[in-house]
């Protein structure tokens, strides 16, 4: 496995398949992070208006 630091996450890559591994909770973390970063505000994500 190789070890790569994303936003404050750390994120495990095979080596052989190139597979992401996350533990739990940082996929939300990196969603959080790509939404400030886009200016979204995640109280707004999945509801629809309309």
């Amino acid at each position: 496995m190789r070890t790569h630091r994303r936003n404050g996450v750390t994120i495990e890559q095979c080596t052989k398949c190139h597979g992401m591994f996350l533990d739990a909770g940082e996929f939300e973390q990196l969603l959080g992070a790509e939404q400030s970063f886009l200016g979204e505000d995640p109280a707004k994500r999945g509801s629809s208006s309309g």
